[in-house]
């Protein structure tokens, strides 16, 4: 069973908010995207900052509590160090009374588990405060689990990292454990082992934390391992309020396996891209992802693996093979539509545009035809991109220097043959070399669609 504040917070259809205390709670510490913008008053010049913690009715239940990243850049990994870190962070929970702001809310704080015994704990009594402890390699001591036992009895909850749950003597604790923290940053979240430990606690909620984007966040939502355990989020989509209503369409699960395989073989960039580019629903996620992480336009399946970095692709395809129902068979012969049509369009641009301008004349012809793949329009899928602006031009404008290739495209698969031929003359391409770039793009999606 949940803890009983838990479960209050889980089922509570409205949490109740004083606009006053939260606008005070915001001036001592903000959100922690606005954390490093100039305030206007000295008195809010605060060394904290916060995220919003959500239930699944995407209600805020809660606020993790941390030291601006200014801050944080100037600590090392040193115990003194830390120990400094975590005095300070306490100190400003209670000096600045941030505690009293929250109202129904909790706080949620990472303290190293050897401070613990600091006397400024027993300071929260009676306050809605959740300290992640953080154990690291270290084992549960008799210290430790009997000053978690007395600080429990004053009203503090604690958590742990889910790795951390097999750390020695940790089997000691699980009476002592009110919230389990799923770290997105670390790939271990979906090893099954660490999986199987947690899901077997039923008293434990799941707190998935660090979901910088929808990708994370779908991950975690549809996760074939915890199910709807997870019971709150934080990160800095959560903390943005984006939408969650978008159709979680899945990715084809053998083409996710294959790109795990070559990152961990190390393949070459071009062939990971080439993977990349062989499900349209994985392209279409990575462009989406890469959007969260730059500000950039981004045209290409090659330059969002470069600004993503391998690491962070390989964690997310964990989540993915952990996540989710394999595609439907019904949609296959759409996305092999959408990867014929942008390899026909690349292939018409071979003569006349540089290798980018080509990547983008693919990416458009892809888009042009995902709408009944992902059930969205092309301007509500292009909302959640960053797509250069020759591309938007020609999908939402019908305009622009691509445009011009999306149409002699759909005059080909059209037959329309008039049109084709005034396109043919515009571009100065003869039909005969329309015809061989149309026969190399059907037998090149044919070839993928096979692998997959």
């Amino acid at each position: 069973m949940l803890p009983l504040f838990f479960h209050h917070l889980f089922q509570s259809a409205k949490v109740e908010s004083d606009l006053a205390a939260f606008e005070r709670l915001n001036a001592l510490s903000p959100r922690l995207s606005d954390a490093e913008m100039p305030t206007q008053h000295p008195e809010e010049k605060t060394i904290i900052c916060r995220e919003s913690i959500v239930n699944r009715q995407e209600r805020v239940v809660g606020h993790e509590f941390m030291l601006k990243k200014n801050i944080t850049e100037r600590v090392h990994t040193g115990h003194a160090m830390r120990r400094l870190y975590d005095q300070a962070l306490l100190s400003q929970l209670l000096n600045l009374s941030l505690l009293h702001l929250l109202g129904h809310r909790f706080a949620l704080v990472h303290f190293e588990a050897s401070h613990i015994s600091d006397a400024q704990f027993t300071n929260l009594h009676g306050r809605h405060c959740v300290l992640v402890l953080r154990f690291g390699d270290e084992p549960v001591t008799e210290v430790i689990y009997q000053q978690i036992v007395a600080l429990r009895k004053t009203g503090l909850m604690f958590g742990i990292l889910a790795h951390e749950c097999l750390n020695p003597n940790m089997e000691t604790l699980i009476a002592q454990i009110d919230l389990l923290v799923l770290d997105l940053n670390e790939a271990w979240v979906f090893l099954p082992d660490i999986a199987a430990k947690a899901i077997a606690q039923t008293h434990w909620p799941l707190l998935a934390c660090h979901i910088d984007s929808y990708e994370a966040f779908d991950c975690v939502w549809e996760s074939t391992l915890y199910a709807e355990r997870v019971m709150f989020f934080q990160g800095p989509f959560i903390s943005a309020r984006d939408a969650w209503g978008v159709n979680p369409i899945a990715a084809l699960r053998g083409q996710v396996q294959h790109l795990l395989d070559l990152i961990e073989q190390e393949a070459d960039t071009a062939i990971l891209v080439e993977a990349l580019i062989a499900d349209p629903v994985l392209l279409y996620k990575l462009l989406r992802m890469a959007k969260s992480h730059v500000a950039d336009e981004i045209g290409s399946a090659e330059q969002a693996l470069l600004l993503i970095g391998r690491g962070a692709l390989h964690r997310w395809l964990l989540f993915m093979r952990n996540s989710q129902s394999d595609a439907a068979d019904c949609d296959l012969a759409l996305r092999q539509g959408a990867l014929r049509r942008g390899r026909f369009m690349h292939n018409l641009a071979q003569t006349y545009l540089d290798r980018h301008q080509r990547q983008q004349v693919f990416l458009t012809g892809v888009l042009s035809q995902m709408e009944g793949v992902l059930q969205q329009t092309l301007a509500e899928l292009l909302k959640a991109l960053h797509v250069p602006r020759w591309v938007s031009e020609a999908l939402l404008a019908r305009s622009g220097p691509y445009f011009v290739y999306l149409q002699l495209a759909s005059a080909a698969e059209a037959q329309q043959f008039n049109v084709l031929s005034h396109l043919c003359q515009v571009l100065d391409i003869s039909p005969h070399a329309v015809k061989a770039a149309q026969h190399e793009a059907t037998l090149w999606a044919e070839q993928i669609q096979a692998r997959n």
